[in-house]
């Protein structure tokens, strides 16, 4: 048995389903697992390489920004909130 239909499995059960047809996503596993093998990237470190791609050829496939610099500025998802009267705001820095 290959070890690729359950590393298939495994990935999108931690990361969500693939949007794509089965077939390609197994393919771009097996050609993950060739070249981590072709590098000699030790096991752990080939699996974080793999689920690393892997969340980033899902978000891509599905049309997320995983650039951080693209993300709402913490503290001003709510602007016009009031602030409660027990609680200290501290100011934001605009960087």
């Amino acid at each position: 048995m290959s070890i690729v239909e359950p590393l298939a499995d495994q990935l999108e059960r931690q990361f969500g389903s693939f949007p794509a047809p089965r077939r390609a996503f197994l393919s771009w596993v097996d050609d993950q697992l060739d070249r981590c093998a072709r590098l000699g990237v030790p096991g752990e470190v080939a699996q974080r390489m793999i689920e690393t791609g892997y969340v980033e050829w899902r978000a891509t496939l599905l049309g997320i920004d995983l650039d951080w610099e693209n993300a709402p500025a913490v503290g001003r998802e709510f602007p016009d909130r009031e602030q409660p009267a027990d609680q200290e705001r501290e100011p934001l820095d605009d960087a």
